[in-house]
């Protein structure tokens, strides 16, 4: 009887919100660990939607859990209320609770429960703006929650990655973070999460300037926040959405969607949706002419301000008040909150800077497990690629002169072998080291005349050099990425993990971080891939083959091309082809590809640059699947990649 009653009741939180005394009624002659699981239960639930009531219920749980002494339910007891004070904004009282329940739940070795805090205490690390400690908790979750084959765990943990990401302005990161957490969602069947997800996407994209794309995954997250009466999730969807209508210049829609989304974070007390919406609210009615109603937003934003730790929301604000005073033409108010501006952002990069090691190094203190190891060697190269871009190329020097050496081992051609790679090698650093060098002369270039001549610059001349150094800071970090895939593909050090996987989702993927680059030429990319296609294979690597492979489609095709991409079935494998109708190549330019002893620096039809390394990354990786790769190309007609994998 028992056990119905808590599957009913159980059925009730899910459907409707019943009476919390009610419940804690009809619990009362229930085991202590039921009523803890029911309240605790409750608490989750109702985080967003009524979250005085769920305090109240997390503390009775807490309450009973000390009573009898269950550390692993005080832990989660401890954790679900820091969530509550999270999403109220009060980020002291959240990392306190966090603590708390870290440290019942390492005492009571409870695995689960210690993951879980660590990636709440990252959260807020993240929230207050402490990228790399934040990183340092979520990855210590990330290792347990892997180990322990937890997937709504791998999936919270992967989400808080995406969103440093985002913070850090590395949006395809953070996309191919997000994604892949949808991936999880999808899998379990978490609508809450999948809402979520895309809520976020979304925001990457309005970030990126991408407002249809964006108000295409805010439509689904609101749909998805809909079916499961999220009313934090709702708030927030609605305040995207009205920021999209604001940077259409549409202020009528704007207005609306930013009303309803600030009167809906009033009624859940959601501070952080509320100090958005009052921003973006004195901005619309400053456009609108109405400054009593634009006054009013500001002032209570400011006073919402006042006692907010939340780093990059009041870095945001400061933003927005510099906007505002400066549509008032209030040019003194604009430029204090500019500065303001400016100095919080450089704060905030100052700490990353200096915390990154010393975290990174304590996590690889506290934690021997080779795969943790593994993952925090990734992101620490992630951090350090730029500064340490010449280890690499001394690497890559190495894994030359091995190939070689074993390759040709015959004592009689040793000499002339020998000779020959120091050929290759001088003419492929010599590429190596101009295409490195050429972004860095822009980026100095740039800088220097923003700095010497700030005052005399224009706005759109100013955003012209700052986009021109984000693509020179782009194509460096692009070069070196292959340049350390390929180093440590020639060193043996890259690992071949071969599992089942949809084709047709990882293709998507692929496509999806490069749509920003198409669309920059009007580029139509083209997936012609079954849905039930699996193959066994290698993910990182087949991902690195079809970005460089699409990237290269995309940069040698003209404005209004298309590229496609196709996957057929064959007897024993599938034949995939990236196919466009671009430049072209003649024969003699078709023969030096896939070889590193012809590698040349060859440019997009808008000056992209490229070495051709992404083209041996590709031959290398496909032939470790045992599969084939070629090229079809004529002058002015176009190129067709093909490549062939077993199943």
């Amino acid at each position: 009887m028992k056990l119905l009653f808590f599957i009913l009741v159980n059925q009730l939180l899910v459907n409707a919100q019943p009476n919390l005394d009610s419940i804690m009624r009809n619990i009362s002659k229930d085991p202590d660990t039921t009523k803890i699981r029911i309240l605790n239960d409750y608490t989750w639930t109702y985080r967003s939607k009524d979250p005085t009531a769920a305090l109240r219920s997390g503390q009775e749980a807490l309450r009973i859990a000390l009573t009898i002494e269950n550390k692993s339910l005080q832990a989660k007891s401890l954790n679900l209320i820091g969530v509550v004070y999270r999403n109220l904004g009060d980020y002291d009282k959240a990392i306190t609770y966090y603590k708390d329940a870290l440290r019942n739940a390492e005492a009571a070795k409870d695995s689960l429960q210690i993951a879980f805090s660590n990636n709440n205490i990252g959260g807020i690390y993240r929230l207050i703006g402490n990228n790399p400690l934040s990183l340092e908790h979520i990855l210590r979750a990330l290792n347990i929650f892997e180990r322990l084959n937890n997937k709504e765990g791998m999936a919270f943990c992967t989400i808080n990655i995406g969103l440093v990401y985002k913070n850090q302005g590395d949006f395809v990161k953070a996309l191919e973070y997000l994604n892949y957490t949808l991936r999880i969602r999808n899998e379990i069947n978490d609508n809450s999460g999948k809402a979520l997800t895309n809520n976020l996407i979304a925001e990457v994209y309005f970030d990126m300037g991408e407002y249809n794309l964006a108000l295409d995954y805010y439509r689904e997250a609101e749909s998805g926040y809909k079916k499961i009466d999220d009313q934090k999730g709702i708030a927030a969807v609605w305040g995207g959405i009205g920021g999209v209508y604001y940077s259409q210049n549409n202020l009528k829609d704007a207005l609306k969607y930013r009303l309803q989304a600030l009167d809906l974070s009033h009624k859940i007390q959601y501070k952080e949706g509320r100090i958005i919406n009052h921003n973006n609210l004195a901005l619309i009615y400053a456009k609108l002419g109405d400054l009593n109603k634009a006054e009013f937003n500001l002032a209570e934003s400011q006073k919402l301000t006042s006692d907010m730790k939340a780093a990059y929301v009041i870095l945001q604000s400061y933003r927005f008040w510099s906007q505002y005073y400066e549509i008032r033409k209030d040019y003194i108010g604009a430029l204090k909150y500019n500065n303001k501006y400016i100095m919080l952002k450089d704060s905030l990069l100052n700490q990353e800077n200096i915390a990154l090691v010393r975290s990174m190094e304590s996590i690889y203190k506290a934690e021997k497990a080779e795969k943790e190891k593994s993952v925090l060697e990734k992101d620490v190269e992630l951090k350090e690629k730029q500064r340490n871009y010449l280890i690499v190329i001394a690497l890559l020097i190495l894994a030359i002169a091995v190939v070689t050496y074993n390759r040709y081992h015959s004592k009689k051609l040793a000499n002339e072998k020998l000779k020959e790679l120091n050929a290759v090698k001088d003419t492929f650093f010599r590429l190596i080291a101009h295409d490195l060098k050429t972004p860095f002369n822009a980026i100095f270039g740039y800088t220097e005349i923003l700095k010497e001549d700030f005052s005399d610059l224009s706005d759109e001349e100013k955003l012209s050099f700052i986009d021109d150094i984000g693509k020179a800071a782009k194509q460096n970090y692009q070069l070196l990425e292959n340049l350390l895939i390929w180093s440590q593909s020639q060193a043996g050090r890259l690992e071949f993990n071969p599992e089942r996987i949809n084709m047709k989702e990882i293709i998507s993927e692929s496509k999806d971080l490069l749509i920003p680059s198409a669309k920059n030429k009007n580029i139509v990319l083209n997936v012609e891939c079954e849905n039930d296609i699996f193959i066994r294979v290698d993910e990182q690597m087949i991902t690195t083959v079809f970005r460089n492979l699409i990237s290269n489609a995309i940069k040698f095709t003209h404005v209004g091309g298309h590229v496609t991409i196709n996957v057929g079935s064959q007897s024993n494998g599938v034949k995939i082809s990236i196919e466009d109708n671009g430049i072209g190549m003649d024969e003699t330019t078709v023969e030096k590809l896939f070889r590193i002893d012809r590698i040349e620096t060859k440019n997009g039809t808008q000056g992209e640059k490229g070495t051709g390394l992404g083209l041996i990354l590709c031959k290398d990786f496909v032939e470790r699947h045992n599969g084939q790769i070629w090229v079809e190309s004529k002058p002015g007609i176009g190129s067709k990649f093909i490549f062939t994998l077993p199943f």
